[in-house]
Parts: C-alpha cells; structure tokens; sequence
C-alpha cells in the first residue's frame, strides 16, 4: 500500500458542491476507511487569466494498492464526470485533481510528473495536506510537508534563485522582470548562470538557507525536434525529479522549467512567487 495525496480544487459554478461531489467519487473509488480529507480553504487565483473567482481547495490523503498511472486514470475520470473541460492553462475550472505524492515514487514524463513540481511552492496545496499528511516526505527534497510549510512561512524574507542553462536567456528573464511590480510579500529574486547540470552544485555560490525557492530555466537548443521533458532529462536526474536520481545537489524545494517562451516563463516565475505567500483562509472542517 502507497500513501496517496491528491489535491483538489474548485472556482467555477457552485464550487461547494463540486468539492463534496469529488470528494464522495474519491471514497467510491478507493473506499471510505482509506480516505481523509482536509478542511476546505478558500484561496485567491495565482496565475492564470484575470477576472477569475477564488478557489475552493483541499487534500486527501489515502492508502491505495493501484500504481500512479492507475490513480491517474481515476483521478481523470472523477474530472470528466463533474465536467473539467481543459482549454487554457490555469484557467477557471470545475474541477482540478492533481495526483501531489505516491509513496516514494518519483516520475518524469510529458502526461505525468510525481511529486507534483509545484507542490512544494504553493501555499494553498501544503497548508491543506498539512491537515493530513504533516509527516509525509517529499521525495526529491526529502522534507516533510511540515518542513515545506515552516519554509513557505518565511518565504517572504528570503530569495526566489532563478538559474539558466544559456546566458542570453538569463538576460532576457531579468529584463522580463523589469516591468513587473515587486510585490512586498513575495520573495525578492537573484540569478545565476548554470551550464550544465552536474555543475548545480558549484555554480550556485548562494547560501542555501537563504533560497525560499530555485528555479533552473532550461531552454532547448531545437523546441520544434526535441521534446523538453527529453532534452531537460539530465537537468531533473540532477535535481532529484527522476528515479534514476542518486544525490541531491540543492537544499530545499526546487522547480525546473521550460525557457523557450521566454514571456510564458517570466509569468510562471512571478506566479511561483506569489503562490508560496498568498492568503490561504480555512472554510470548513466537516464538508467531505
């Protein structure tokens, strides 16, 4: 039996409903006695289109006997059955589940990546898990989701270390910067060239205990032929993502992301920022 999280969440039409919906497929598929539910926590869009209304968001822990590409396909259709339609990334949305922990497992592929690589940065995913799984442990940073949480709490007086693969794309990610606001909550942001990924260690020169959050922006040399999750390989072997991973250069939670959009990237960094401070309110510890 592997310990399963999954996380939930909600913003479109009567998003109250939806939840206790979800949740009652989730108790159908993998029983009543194997699933817990945290309380519900209403959270502000952090990313996506604008106009959007808050979310509802929550976690279940469960204890299951299926693989994750099984989950997966449960997960998928418990979407389906409420209505998930997906057009545009972030978006508002019926239903969103995302698959965060599996055991021990660590998977890197296009369709499915476990952990979930922003569940380390996202207040309004580990403030609900800490309700039900604060012992849990990150695989690829090795920390509990207790420890998550204590580094979210001050994330807002350390750093956002953002690293490129190229040079000129870190330029252009400093100069994406230069016309957002800095907000006074979020964490401020540093860079730093990194060539080659067996060089994380030594090239990144920052102490560790001030680093909230790293970013390595790997861009690909031919995005048209190569596939990103393939050529971005050895970057994730290196950053503990894959199961081949032996060793863990970084302290701390760490995001590797695509740098061939460089407006798209520049967005996704900002937004990592604010998700690891936004206002997560609790709702309801009785609804599921």
């Amino acid at each position: 039996m592997a310990r399963l999280l999954i996380s939930l969440g909600a913003n479109l039409g009567n998003t109250y409903e939806t939840m206790v919906a979800a949740s009652k497929l989730l108790i159908d598929a993998f029983g009543k006695s194997s699933t817990y539910f945290s309380r519900l926590y209403r959270t502000p869009p952090v990313g996506g289109p604008t106009g959007q209304s808050d979310f509802l968001n929550a976690v279940a822990r469960i204890e299951t006997s299926l693989n994750c590409w099984e989950v997966w396909d449960v997960i998928k259709r418990i979407e389906r059955d409420l209505g998930r339609q997906r057009q545009q990334r972030w978006e508002a949305r019926r239903i969103d589940m995302d698959i965060l922990l599996h055991g021990d497992a660590r998977i890197w592929t296009p369709h499915l990546k476990i952990p979930h690589p922003r569940m380390c940065m996202r207040s309004f995913v580990i403030i609900p898990a800490l309700d039900v799984a604060g012992e849990a442990i990150d695989p690829v940073t090795q920390w509990t989701v207790e420890r998550l949480f204590q580094n979210l709490c001050d994330a807002s007086l350390r750093t956002t270390l953002v690293c490129s693969n190229i040079a000129h794309t870190l330029e252009d990610l400093r100069t994406g910067f230069k016309g957002l606001g800095e907000q006074s909550k979020v964490p401020t942001l540093r860079f730093a060239i990194c060539d080659r990924p067996e060089n994380l260690k030594s090239d990144v020169r920052f102490a560790q205990g001030e680093i909230a959050l790293t970013i390595v922006c790997v861009r690909t040399p031919d995005p048209e032929s190569v596939q990103w999750e393939d050529y971005s390989y050895p970057w994730a072997q290196a950053l503990g993502f894959t199961p081949s991973s032996e060793g863990f250069p970084l302290e701390g939670p760490r995001y590797l992301l695509p740098a061939n959009d460089i407006p798209w990237a520049v967005h996704e960094i900002d937004a990592s920022r604010m998700a690891m401070t936004c206002d997560v309110q609790p709702l309801d510890d009785s609804w599921s």
